[in-house]
């Protein structure tokens, strides 16, 4: 009895360290080429759907007051929490890949667009500084921040970008929309 169960653990300690030296080495394979047939998936694609109108990225661009700062974004341990940079090899202006969507990736160049905006009179948001955005607004006494970001490194850069822009001002409030990690992790950020 006590063997099987000794010989159960080691089978299954033997396929979890399997598991693990064989994942970084798939990780690190060569990206393929889109197959014939992925190809004209996607293609079939731009005569289904409108991607000549550009209204979506007229209004994703429409208020647009500073762009973020392209500095990494690191903890107090030197460790990076957000790479301004890792997406910039998603251009507006650019076909998609063979391998991709087309429609993921229109939809990933309107992520794309960042920075410090003015949705309305009074309320301002900070678009892709991490996973979320982080809206602002305006009232007589301060500001009310609603959904801080994911970390307070990012959700202090954030606040930063907007107090240069508007002025310094008390954070009277912080609304949470909901309680995923990206509306609330950041709250350290702009209270502190």
């Amino acid at each position: 009895m006590k063997l099987n169960t000794l010989v159960s653990a080691m089978t299954v300690a033997g396929l979890l360290s399997t598991s693990l030296v064989a994942f970084p080495v798939m990780a690190q394979e060569v990206a393929k080429e889109a197959t014939d047939h992925t190809k004209a998936a996607n293609n079939a694609l731009y005569g289904k759907l409108p991607f000549f109108d550009k209204t979506d990225f007229s209004n994703a661009h429409k208020g647009f007051i500073a762009p973020l700062p392209q500095d990494v974004i690191k903890g107090e341990k030197g460790n990076v929490i957000w790479n301004p940079q890792q997406y910039a090899f998603i251009k507006e202006d650019q076909k998609s890949p063979d391998t991709v969507n087309p429609s993921l990736w229109r939809q990933s160049q309107l992520i794309n667009i960042s920075g410090l905006f003015e949705v309305t009179d009074g309320v301002y948001q900070i678009r892709n500084l991490d996973l979320s955005n982080m809206t602002i607004v305006e009232g007589k006494n301060g500001i009310t921040v609603i959904d801080p970001l994911v970390s307070a490194e990012t959700a202090k850069v954030g606040i930063d970008l907007y107090f240069q822009n508007r002025g310094k001002r008390p954070v009277v409030a912080v609304i949470y929309t909901h309680s995923h990690v990206d509306h609330y992790g950041g709250v350290r950020g702009v209270v502190d």
